[in-house]
């Protein structure tokens, strides 16, 4: 089976939804803007055509539809073709499984995967969402709010109290604050209007934290604080064959060894990872201590401590340069953050074959789930 690998990878900072930097910038220019600094980063890699051109995006309408990537590919006079995919907050992620699963079948060689998502532009669930009478009938909780989904969790597992979800709030600002100070964010930030993520905040005010209302239910335990902002961003990369990689110059990559998504009940969306991880782990043959380095997008603070306990994660090795509740979740973005970030954290231990994982939980009731090996390239 030909391997698959991601190098390049490149994303603008994540700015506040509705007041941040690019609340005026339309979603398919911000792209864009991120796509020529990526050209002009990496000017050899764009030499050679491109297969296809994946972009993730939860909600591909407006500003954001009429098959986003194709438009972004002309936009950037881009002689390739494009398809937009949508798994919600994992749309990203599934565009660069696809990408990988592409080239492990011999169908192509090189493909450009990127996610973006305005939620300052294009409202949560679109601008003309309806619920069908029957798909709830045959299922009350099919169009739960995530944010009602995090309580369900909470309540399932309530030894995880507000307390520990605040710390590990904490937790995520200053490792995204720390990672920043020491230049680890700088390979993979393409400044555009800022030059790092609006929602750090250090120090961490923890009394504040433990005063503000739950967000979502009078009598819960989840809070603004404790759940990722709502964001405004863009993350592009390149997928290649591993001949096309060993060819890129760059010194490291990541292999996608295996990827999956699986589902679980709606209202208990935060476990997601849970399931597509297992999924991964046990088709790859892997130990979770065998994981040098995991990537958990951080929805909310109690889905990601309840997965880290189902499945037996080593704390420090999660999120250790901050995670979204920190860096911000701009839904069809996020996915290839996770992997961007995983292949620095890893090229950062400089260790041929050094494991990681990169997973997040979905709406509906998903989760997805990407193993990946770092490979030296030269």
């Amino acid at each position: 089976m030909n391997r698959a690998v991601l190098v390049a990878g490149l994303r603008t900072p994540f700015g506040r939804a509705g007041k941040g930097a690019y609340a005026n910038t339309r979603p398919d220019e911000l792209a864009i803007k991120l796509l020529r600094g990526h050209r002009t980063q990496y000017p050899t890699l764009w030499h050679d055509p491109l297969d296809d051109f994946v972009v993730g995006c939860a909600y591909p309408e407006g500003e954001q539809g009429y098959n986003l990537a194709r438009m972004l590919a002309i936009g950037l006079g881009c002689t390739a073709p494009g398809v937009t995919v949508n798994r919600l907050c994992a749309s990203s992620l599934e565009a660069a499984a696809i990408a990988a699963s592409r080239i492990r079948a011999g169908w192509g060689r090189r493909y450009l995967v990127a996610g973006v998502e305005s939620m300052s532009r294009i409202p949560r669930r679109g601008a003309h969402f309806s619920e069908s009478d029957q798909i709830r009938e045959t299922n009350p909780f099919a169009y739960v709010p995530n944010g009602d989904t995090a309580e369900y969790v909470a309540r399932l597992y309530p030894h995880l109290t507000r307390s520990m979800q605040e710390a590990f709030a904490a937790r995520s600002h200053e490792l995204a604050a720390a990672a920043f100070d020491k230049g680890r964010y700088r390979a993979q930030i393409h400044p555009y209007l800022i030059e790092r993520d609006e929602f750090i905040r250090v120090p961490v005010d923890r009394e504040k934290m433990q005063n503000l209302a739950p967000a979502f239910d009078p009598t819960g335990v989840v809070t603004a604080a404790t759940s990722s902002p709502l964001t405004d961003g863009a993350t592009c990369g390149l997928i290649l064959d591993w001949e096309s990689a060993m060819q890129s110059g760059l010194p490291w990559g990541l292999e996608i060894i295996e990827a999956a998504a699986a589902h679980v009940a709606p209202e208990l969306m935060g476990l997601g990872p849970v399931a597509a991880t297992q999924i991964v782990l046990d088709r790859g043959g892997v130990t979770p201590a065998e994981l040098q380095a995991i990537e958990m997008n951080e929805a909310f603070a109690i889905q990601v401590l309840a997965s880290i306990d189902l499945l037996s994660l080593p704390m420090e090795r999660v999120n250790t340069w901050g995670g979204a509740i920190a860096l911000g979740h701009p839904l069809g973005a996020s996915g290839l953050r996770l992997l961007i970030t995983l292949l620095d954290r890893l090229a950062e231990r400089a260790e041929p074959g050094a494991l990681g994982l990169a997973t997040l939980c979905v709406g509906g009731g998903q989760g997805m789930s990407v193993l990946g090996r770092l490979t030296k390239l030269t």
